[in-house]
């Protein structure tokens, strides 16, 4: 507790009006488009009034319940126009506030539960498709990923040298690098070991956040108890920039400070269960993660798809659908797409079918004598549509965020955490 009563009502009527103007600042930013961010923004607004409320008497207290009950109006408002079920609930909630606090001891009681509860089965994923082998490239790092998987069979060794359970990696890369193909097949590879029993819980960084003020921390709680209770287990938050936010960034939300740190004490939950865990971050924003979890954390580095993986990713996308002529091969393809990523590939490829369809329908007529060219491979891809397709097609920009990643490597070794000021 605060020891003089005037500063934190000062303090929270200040925080008050900072979420005010941010809310305020969203809608604009958004064209007048009410979003989630606006939302949250609200809702911690309101939650300081009743703070405040419950800090005060007479008058004033009255004064502060107004002003959550004005504040609440406005957050229905955008309720109903970003997610009408919610603002159901928030109505019902709303109405039915003072007997839930009576019958439960607090707000939400066993709906918050069984929400919770809903939500982390979810998370439970079946067992990727693809496994080690059919990852192209990255040699390295299967190799480190593959190892990790051996020592998985030898705990009894690991427990006898006192090498924790929990393995930690974060995967730093540009969009589309692959990070999440060659975590799934990481994944795979866990989950399908003999006898070991692991289980596969995956979730997006941006979908926690994205909930309400108040629930991303409970969610965290949650999915850290969840790992340390159904292990062995493999954990994948990608986009973990968004959950566990740095701390030094400049006008850092509050209610975003208290996910990170409910993130850290999550974290070290798990790793002092001394319980066989492997937990997994990515993000495509290094810097924008707390410095603290880097600590943590063994970092990986995902570059973009070298020769060989783009050889295989064309490769893909075309065997057993069209045959190629004479004069063009996949690593033809590969040797003049360097910097490009697995988008631009799946890109580029899809301007590639989409003339094949047009020659092919144009050459058989109907359908199935389309179709049937293919198979028999009497119609063939060519080199002119192959570099036609790539005449039209403008790769997607990476400078600025390669460039921001190594200026963050480089910053790393020396403590010196890169400071991202977007909101």
């Amino acid at each position: 507790m605060e020891r003089n009563y005037a500063v934190a009502v000062q303090k929270r009527e200040n925080l008050y009006r900072a979420y005010i103007n941010k809310a305020q600042l969203v809608l604009q930013s958004s064209g007048g488009k009410h979003t989630a961010e606006e939302c949250q923004y609200l809702q911690r607004a309101a939650e300081l009034q009743s703070e405040m409320a419950d800090m005060t008497i007479g008058e004033e207290r009255n004064h502060h319940l107004r002003e959550k009950e004005t504040i609440s109006a406005k957050i229905l408002s955008v309720l109903k126009e970003i997610d009408p079920q919610k603002a159901l609930e928030f109505e019902q909630g709303k109405t039915g506030e003072k007997k839930t606090s009576q019958t439960t001891g607090k707000g939400g009681g066993d709906s918050d539960k069984e929400k919770l509860d809903a939500m982390a089965k979810s998370w439970y994923k079946e067992a990727p498709n693809h496994s080690f082998a059919q990852v192209s490239g990255m040699a390295e790092l299967k190799a480190k990923l593959a190892d990790c998987v051996t020592n998985s069979n030898c705990e009894a060794l690991l427990d006898f040298l006192k090498i924790p359970r929990l393995n930690t990696y974060f995967f730093v890369g540009p969009p589309g690098c692959g990070k999440t193909y060659i975590i799934e097949a990481f994944a795979n590879e866990l989950v399908n070991m003999k006898d070991k029993d692991y289980k596969f819980l995956s979730l997006v960084g941006s979908d926690i956040i994205s909930r309400y003020v108040g629930d991303a921390e409970k969610i965290v709680t949650r999915m850290f108890e969840e790992a340390e209770n159904c292990a062995p287990c493999i954990v994948f938050i990608d986009e973990i920039d968004g959950v566990c936010r740095n701390r030094s960034q400049k006008s850092m939300p509050e209610y975003a400070a208290s996910i990170t740190t409910s993130f850290l004490t999550g974290y070290n939950r798990i790793k002092n269960s001394g319980k066989s865990i492997i937990f997994i971050g990515a993000t495509n924003y290094p810097q924008r993660v707390d410095s603290a979890m880097l600590d943590r954390a063994e970092v990986i580095r995902v570059p973009l798809p070298d020769e060989e993986a783009r050889c295989n990713a064309f490769r893909m996308q075309f065997e057993g659908i069209v045959s190629l002529a004479e004069g063009i091969t996949y690593d033809d393809m590969a040797s003049v797409t360097d910097g490009y990523n697995y988008r631009d590939i799946e890109r580029v490829t899809s301007i590639m079918k989409k003339s094949v369809f047009e020659q092919v329908m144009q050459q058989a007529g109907n359908e199935q004598a389309a179709i049937d060219m293919l198979k028999n491979g009497s119609f063939k891809l060519k080199k002119s549509d192959f570099e036609t397709a790539m005449a039209d097609f403008k790769p997607s920009s990476k400078k600025d965020i390669l460039d921001a990643i190594d200026k963050w490597e480089r910053n790393l070794n020396n403590d010196s955490y890169l400071i991202d000021d977007e909101e």
